[in-house]
């Protein structure tokens, strides 16, 4: 691979600095601040992320952070000049990173990470996959990994149970924590193929995420900076545990679609349009099946507690999403199919779907991946 020419360089910066541009609108108008808009500019900084110069009214965003960072992460620390900006144009003094510095960052939505009461942004940008689980969360993904290995089981009945008993961990885990008063840390992932529009069937998995495993999902567009080109994603919400769980999930249902679709194409001789119907049908059945288990995990006689809680774990969820993303819009999708045949087929195959064991442990964190 040839390296880019002095051209190419300049024609990314170029783009870049254009989307910064752009971001920086998006976030006065999503976060109902009004800015001037000062002179944004990609400089080789080498011990900050970012700078804001109030003498220039210049906004400056370190070369390497795109180079090296997802660009929510330099969305982030565009958010975090922006507050030094606004107190710096209101007048507002104090410290640098002090009370109305705090304050600003609230306004504009800036990520905890990002808003350090002292001292500059981090050398090492953090990430919510780093830090080590809580003795709560490490009981709760050992238990949801011996549960996933008998999902693996041949005895259908014995497979189907055990994904069962896995939801009903992850909601009795949620509503012990709720009862308990114990504080959840929400985070976001953003999950996209790199493709301009999500499709039907995608549409459709996140759908059942958000019904069924404590998230929520966020369609945007997300910037790909080393393609200088935007595409469609979607941002799963909610804690911790529960992202991980839905990530897992999401990943395994791609990899079980890829798999049922190939067995079906061979024994049926469809191809074309029965990809998406048979998709669509087996992930139709897949959510019929989750449906209609039936969720005893409780004590009989507290189902109006419970609802309590959940409907508070509802309202913390609906604050971080609110505080990220003060201006959703409503997103209509359709779910329409061709092949009918196919569609059934996939109702019935989808049924048989189990999740399978997933979690793994690395360098003292654990995540949810698929084996192999």
């Amino acid at each position: 691979m040839h390296a880019p020419s002095d051209q190419m360089r300049q024609d990314l910066t170029r783009a870049w600095t254009e989307q910064l541009y752009y971001e920086y609108g998006n976030v006065c108008f999503h976060f109902n601040v009004r800015l001037g808009t000062p002179n944004l500019r990609i400089e080789e900084l080498t011990s900050t992320w970012g700078e804001w110069r109030p003498a220039t009214r210049c906004l400056v965003i370190a070369k390497r952070l795109i180079e090296l960072h997802p660009w929510d992460v330099v969305i982030e620390v565009l958010k975090h000049e922006m507050a030094h900006q606004m107190v710096s144009d209101q007048a507002l003094g104090g410290t640098p990173h002090g009370n109305a510095f705090q304050t600003a960052c609230l306004r504009l939505g800036v990520a905890e990470w990002a808003r350090l009461a002292s001292g500059e942004l981090p050398q090492q940008i953090p990430s919510w996959r780093d830090k080590l689980l809580s003795e709560d969360e490490e009981r709760l993904l050992k238990r949801a990994e011996k549960l996933l290995a008998l999902a693996a089981s041949t005895n259908e009945h014995e497979a189907a149970l055990a994904m069962q008993r896995v939801r009903q961990l992850y909601a009795k885990y949620n509503l012990e924590r709720l009862a308990a008063k114990k504080t959840s840390t929400h985070v976001y992932c953003i999950i996209g193929a790199k493709k301009k529009s999500v499709s039907a069937e995608e549409t459709l998995i996140f759908s059942i995420l958000t019904e069924h495993f404590f998230v929520r999902a966020i369609y945007l567009d997300h910037y790909d900076a080393q393609a200088a080109t935007k595409y469609k994603a979607v941002e799963l919400l909610g804690t911790r545990e529960n992202v991980l769980m839905a990530e897992y999930v999401y990943h395994f249902l791609r990899h079980q679609l890829a798999s049922l679709w190939t067995d079906y194409k061979k024994r049926s001789g469809k191809a074309g349009k029965a990809r998406r119907s048979y998709m669509l049908g087996l992930l139709s059945g897949f959510r019929q099946k989750l449906s209609s288990e039936v969720h005893t995990p409780f004590e009989p006689g507290t189902a109006q507690q419970h609802h309590a809680l959940m409907a508070q774990a509802d309202h913390f969820l609906k604050e971080f999403i609110q505080e990220r993303h003060p201006r959703l819009a409503t997103r209509r999708t359709g779910s329409s199919y061709g092949d009918s045949a196919s569609f059934a087929a996939g109702v019935s195959d989808g049924g048989t779907i189990t999740l399978h064991r997933g979690v793994t442990q690395q360098d003292g964190n654990r995540g949810l991946q698929l084996k192999g």
